[in-house]
């Protein structure tokens, strides 16, 4: 109950700072209601989430309780330190958003999540010594695949949290994409990129012209390589760990968490359409 109270308030703040339009197939909460209310219930669901891991220190123990304490105190950090590089980006500066750099953002903002929900469950089993080296590494290849999965998504939409596709790419967030298009894309790309990310065209032909560049630019294979890399390494880990019943949760969170996606299909440009919004109150 912890780990989804925290796992909610960084939804909620997420969409906050993103200024994202839904999440589980309705209006984000601050879009919804309003700002104040959102940041307020995000607080709440993080001091909720530290209340419930202590209040299990009988059951626990208080080193075991502890231990878990810190374990999501370091990763509500990590998880900060994530989501402010991502904020902190901006095109304006230039281009120069490299993959390794995407990739680093995509483990500080995901893997810490699995990091620590992982632990937790092990933690409240007995001593976790011997899988010190293990949760982290494998959280990391896990949280990595699935943030990729997630841009995927973002040119797909689905019936929860991308119901309008490329929102992600019109906030002009560092995604994995968008540094493996601009690793490879020519000079006269690059500006093309750098015009639809900064200019003022409408939204429904500046997504259509991003998927065109991107399409040219083999950025869709290239990251569900980088999935299927993702999946590899994590599945190596599990390979190794003892006892059989733990390995198979690891391959069962693999094949859950890294379910494959489908390839966006190429839009074209006869029927690039506006796209429209549902605006809050707010919204002027």
């Amino acid at each position: 109950m912890a780990i989804e109270a925290f796992h909610k308030a960084s939804l909620v703040h997420d969409d906050v700072e993103d200024d994202d339009l839904f999440r589980y197939g309705r209006e984000t909460l601050h879009r919804r209601y309003d700002l104040g209310t959102a940041i307020n219930v995000g607080d709440y669901l993080i001091g909720l989430g530290y209340r419930l891991v202590n209040s299990a220190r009988k059951q626990l123990g208080a080193e075991a309780s502890s231990d878990i304490l810190d374990r999501m105190a370091s990763a509500h950090m990590k998880l900060c330190d994530g989501q402010g590089a991502e904020m902190a980006w901006q095109p304006s500066n230039g281009l120069t958003l490299t993959p390794l750099d995407a990739l680093q953002i995509n483990a500080l903002k995901t893997a810490p999540a699995f990091e620590a929900a992982l632990y937790a469950g092990l933690r409240m089993a007995g001593p976790v010594e011997q899988y010190e080296d293990l949760v982290p590494a494998f959280s990391r290849h896990l949280g990595v695949g699935f943030q990729i999965l997630n841009d995927l998504k973002d040119w797909q939409g689905d019936e929860n949290n991308k119901l309008l596709a490329g929102q992600d790419a019109l906030s002009l967030r560092p995604t994995v994409l968008l540094a493996l298009a601009l690793q490879v894309a020519n000079d006269v790309q690059r500006e093309e990129f750098q015009d639809l990310l900064n200019g003022e065209m409408d939204d429904g032909l500046r997504i259509g012209r991003l998927q065109q560049l991107f399409e040219e630019c083999q950025v869709f294979e290239k990251a569900e390589a980088l999935v299927d890399k993702s999946r590899v390494r994590a599945e190596a880990l599990a390979d190794e760990v003892e006892p059989d019943e733990l390995r198979q949760l690891l391959y069962f969170l693999v094949d859950t968490v890294l379910a494959p996606e489908q390839t966006p299909a190429p839009v074209e440009p006869a029927v690039l359409v506006p796209l429209t919004t549902k605006q809050s109150p707010n919204d002027s």
